[in-house]
């Protein structure tokens, strides 16, 4: 049974914390923790903790729970004795949290809204998939202002001649060869430079995330039937999506990948937005990326995004694409099934190549 009731409000160098009973007395205040760690180490099995959602709350939540005591994350933005509050303090806010700790445990009469805490593994993944995302954008962003030099000189270059210039054996030769001004060669040069050591970073982080996610293979293998779906895709949406049982229905899981529309209502008619763009936005970027591929994946795909690009264009088509395919993935972990209109030799390649480069990288390490 919790005896202890403990709010903790988290800054960077310190930590506000209020502590009741179970009688609901306030039994210790303490405006400035310096030391958050040592503070843990005092926890029991009979203390329980709220702390809101911020950087590292997952971290402490896990030297938390090592304890044996019960720990809950805080969604902030539902927290409306928080967000609402109009004295707003330090000390009022690890009261008030702990208030609500005590009451939804000790009389039930509500509960508070709290966030998901996903699993290490998945934490690890995300932590990966952003570098990975931040890295390509910068490789897009160097490569664009790349080719915005060459427009000003005056050159315009083909698809091969590009693929060329971009590749490293190739790129500096092919620079050489290029009617340039001294300015335009040099920016191009150390943009240049910026892409290849960019892209090696980037296949680095690609061969991390195969390796962290080896513990998920029985996941990717069912994913990657679907036409268009890789090993890297793949883990992309179960970073996101975490636990898949905690979707009750593919609306919800759709709504939590931000692939739902805003709806708005007026007179008795509702009228439908563009989509939220809320919550994680992984799987909604990187689906976008290999739509065409994922509308050959089945004859019903094809026809459902022809008939819709038709009636709405082809950004919302693209978007009810993807939220299909989001709805159909969800089902096919829940049942453990393979995609249906799964083409088995484009499947059989894929298991190949994925197990042939797992297997290769887990050697290296090894090796390493």
């Amino acid at each position: 049974m919790v005896e202890r009731f403990h709010g903790l409000d988290r800054h960077k160098r310190y930590t506000t914390i209020a502590v009741v009973n179970r009688a609901g007395e306030e039994v210790t205040l303490i405006s400035a923790c310096r030391d958050l760690g040592a503070y843990i180490d005092t926890l029991r099995p009979e203390d329980a903790v709220v702390l809101e959602a911020s950087s590292g709350a997952f971290w402490w939540a896990d030297r938390i729970e090592t304890r044996g005591a019960q720990c809950y994350i805080l969604d902030p933005h539902k927290f409306k004795i928080i967000k609402d509050s109009w004295k707003k303090t330090d000390k009022h806010d690890a009261r008030n949290m702990v208030r609500a700790l005590w009451v939804t445990l000790v009389s039930g009469e509500f509960g508070i809204p709290t966030v998901y805490k996903p699993s290490v593994l998945i934490r690890e993944l995300r932590k990966l998939f952003s570098e990975y995302t931040l890295v390509s954008r910068q490789i897009t962003m160097h490569k664009n202002a790349i080719q915005a030099v060459l427009v000003e000189n005056g050159i315009v270059l083909s698809a091969g001649e590009k693929s060329e210039l971009f590749a490293g054996q190739t790129g500096e030769a092919l620079l050489n060869r290029l009617s340039l001004s001294t300015a335009s060669r040099l920016i191009i040069g150390v943009s240049l430079h910026l892409v290849w050591t960019l892209q090696e970073a980037k296949e680095g982080l690609h061969q991390e995330i195969l390796l962290a996610g080896e513990p998920l293979a029985e996941q990717v293998k069912l994913l990657i039937t679907v036409r268009g779906i890789s090993a890297l895709i793949a883990l992309a949406f179960l970073a996101d999506v975490g636990d898949i049982h905690r979707f009750r229905n593919a609306k919800k899981l759709n709504a939590y990948l931000g692939l739902v529309p805003r709806m708005k209502e007026s007179g008795g008619k509702s009228y439908a937005g563009h989509i939220t763009r809320e919550s994680r936005k992984l799987t909604r970027t990187i689906l976008t990326q290999a739509v065409v591929q994922v509308t050959d994946a089945s004859k019903h795909f094809r026809r459902f995004y022809d008939d819709l690009k038709m009636i709405k264009g082809a950004g919302r088509a693209r978007i009810a694409l993807i939220r299909k395919l989001c709805s159909i993935m969800r089902r096919m972990l829940l049942d453990e099934q393979q995609f249906r209109s799964m083409n088995q030799e484009l499947f059989a390649r894929k298991m190949q190549a994925y197990e042939r480069r797992l297997n290769a990288l887990k050697e290296q390490r090894k090796i390493s």
